[in-house]
């Protein structure tokens, strides 16, 4: 398997659980955290996955940027913890890790995109296959989120998510 093809595919998983976490943190079925304030949550863990994917693989860069990297990230994560106290968010456990995880995912998800294109992807190829993110969420909306309950209703979305995966692998040949 090419590099990129496993970067696209990698984006896709990430980009569809993505859209998971992004459901349970903001559905009043689950943690009910208003739009604003889940992307609020969601920045801290975009700031995350770059700033961590950054600091890894920057070669040149001293300890003291290292650490300066390090304290940004703590900064966020604070300011992010106190602005949803004081607009009286319940901070609990569930509502920090879907709601960074939600923004870790993404941002991985770009990183995984960057890194196939750096490997030569072509944008006509990487594009669809990282699009099959959409039979991700579909997959996992339908196994932990039970959703879609008519059966009929049910095979309708996975046919149509089954069609943009073809779609994909039609395009990447």
């Amino acid at each position: 398997m090419e590099a990129w093809l496993f970067y696209g595919l990698a984006a896709s998983l990430c980009w569809g659980t993505d859209a998971i976490m992004s459901k349970i943190v903001t559905s009043d079925k689950y943690l009910n955290v208003p739009a604003m304030h889940s992307s609020l949550l969601m920045l801290a863990g975009i700031a995350s996955a770059f700033i961590i994917y950054f600091l890894l693989q920057s070669k040149d860069l001293n300890l003291t940027m290292k650490i300066l990297g390090i304290i940004l990230l703590v900064a966020i994560f604070i300011y992010a913890i106190f602005a949803l106290k004081q607009a009286n968010i319940a901070i609990t456990w569930p509502v920090i890790f879907f709601g960074i995880m939600q923004g870790l995912l993404w941002g991985t998800g770009m990183v995984f995109t960057f890194l196939a294109f750096a490997g030569g992807a072509d944008a006509a190829k990487l594009v669809p296959i990282y699009n099959t993110n959409t039979l991700v969420s579909v997959l996992l909306g339908l196994a932990f989120l039970h959703e879609l309950g008519a059966p009929g209703t049910r095979m309708q979305v996975i046919s149509g998510a089954l069609l943009i995966v073809i779609g994909s692998i039609l395009v990447s040949n």
